[in-house]
């Protein structure tokens, strides 16, 4: 009976010695990359591969082009072009994380393998889901469970790779990816009272499940511990910010208080939420320029002044270079410099201050701001065009939360004929 077929070379974390190791017929070879260098680590594979393995680029039979070149030629075409490009090469992290996964399962296989059970045996082994043929193919369960729309999304990267290829290569054939049905996104959004209490768990309060009221100790409200307090303080603008301009987390994090060509920008002058760069390219997720809404303008006013102050302390301490300033509305308090990434753990003990679950997202302030604009009766077109979406989009989302909806259709039974 002839052996299983060994697997190509792959990278994998080693938490104990918190690098990115090749792993390559039970060998392993460290990378000298750190978590975070996921560029860095996928280069090191690249080139051990280009060093061991004869590729298979450029063939147009399925069954002899593997699914792992496939891969990294996707990869590679889809390098931003300028080192600068920082929110390009941030994508591009998340991308290696999927591809690496996509190899981890399908890297050992040829193009021609890619049917329809076995897009099923990965959403298994994704999900964690026992799969009879994954056993007996000898795969490892996966360690860190994820859901089948995440498997969905990768599958999406397979099928990209594997027509990016095409384009320019022209297979025999082009298997087709089959993916996970696709389910209704989350619209979990926040009432006034869930947003005061997120808010407020975000400046230290803590919410009293059991009275429906903030606790109290010895007649005063209870508040957490000034560290923990200052290390909310960022979660409490990006709340403030997200409630009142419903712009998307990646946005919120990237804007800037003065006028620039490569990220969002607040016009305090003429009060317009510049969502996007001029030389920013043009994506899907719509960033058009909004007005600033009333209840916004204050905060912004008052942090920018704060932030001028707190620039001036910076440089007095050494921590900032002379005639450096704070660009971020959104940003560490010790330094002044941005966050490095998305709100996570600040986020998970605000939810439990406030008394939230965790279907409180952060993109759910965006469904918040859109919910409130519809429950006050504002105008469809205006509002569309304020949060960055087609009116379809907008009706099919949020129209039900309109005072307008379907009144007519409601009431043509009501008068007599």
């Amino acid at each position: 009976m002839p052996g299983r077929k060994a697997k190509p070379p792959r990278l994998w974390f080693r938490e104990d010695d918190e690098t990115w190791i090749i792993l390559d017929r039970g060998r392993q070879i460290r990378t000298g990359c750190s978590r975070d260098d996921i560029d860095g680590a996928a280069k090191a594979l690249e080139t051990y591969i280009g060093e061991r393995h004869t590729s298979t680029v450029g063939a147009t039979d399925p069954s002899a082009l593997a699914i792992a070149d496939v891969l990294t030629a996707y990869e590679i075409a889809k390098r931003p072009k300028e080192k600068s490009d920082q929110r390009g090469w941030a994508q591009h992290d998340l991308l290696l994380i999927r591809l690496l996964d996509l190899n981890n399962f399908f890297g050992d296989k040829t193009v021609s393998a890619i049917k329809a059970q076995l897009c099923r045996d990965f959403v298994d082994w994704s999900t964690g889901t026992p799969n009879d043929n994954n056993k007996a193919a000898g795969i490892a369960p996966r360690e860190s469970k994820v859901s089948d729309q995440t498997a969905r999304r990768r599958l999406e990267d397979l099928r990209a790779a594997v027509n990016a290829y095409h384009a320019e290569h022209t297979l025999s054939f082009v298997p087709r990816v089959t993916l996970p049905t696709t389910t209704e996104g989350r619209q979990r959004w926040l009432t006034r009272n869930e947003a005061a209490r997120l808010l407020g768990a975000a400046l230290g309060y803590v919410w009293d499940g059991e009275k429906k009221t903030w606790k109290r100790a010895n007649g005063r409200l209870v508040r957490r511990e000034r560290w923990i307090i200052n290390r909310r303080r960022p979660a409490a603008r990006f709340i403030l910010v997200g409630l009142y301009s419903a712009r998307r987390e990646e946005t919120i994090r990237r804007t800037q208080w003065l006028a620039t060509t490569t990220h969002p920008w607040m016009n305090l002058d003429t009060m317009i939420y510049q969502g996007r760069g001029t030389e920013e390219r043009k994506t899907k997720k719509r960033r058009p320029p909004a007005k600033i809404a009333n209840r916004l303008r204050p905060h912004l006013v008052r942090w920018r002044k704060i932030d001028a102050h707190r620039s001036a302390e910076l440089r007095a301490a050494g921590i900032m270079k002379t005639g450096e300033e704070i660009r971020f509305v959104v940003t560490r308090m010790n330094d002044g410099r941005p966050l490095a990434g998305k709100i996570r753990s600040a986020w998970e003990g605000i939810l439990e201050d406030a008394g939230l679950g965790e279907d409180v997202v952060r993109h759910s302030l965006r469904h918040t701001a859109a919910t409130w604009l519809m429950q006050q009766g504002t105008d469809r077109w205006q509002a569309a065009g304020w949060l960055g979406m087609t009116l379809e989009q907008l009706e099919n989302g949020y129209g039900h939360h309109h005072p307008d909806f379907q009144e007519e259709a409601a009431e043509a039974f009501g008068g007599r004929r």
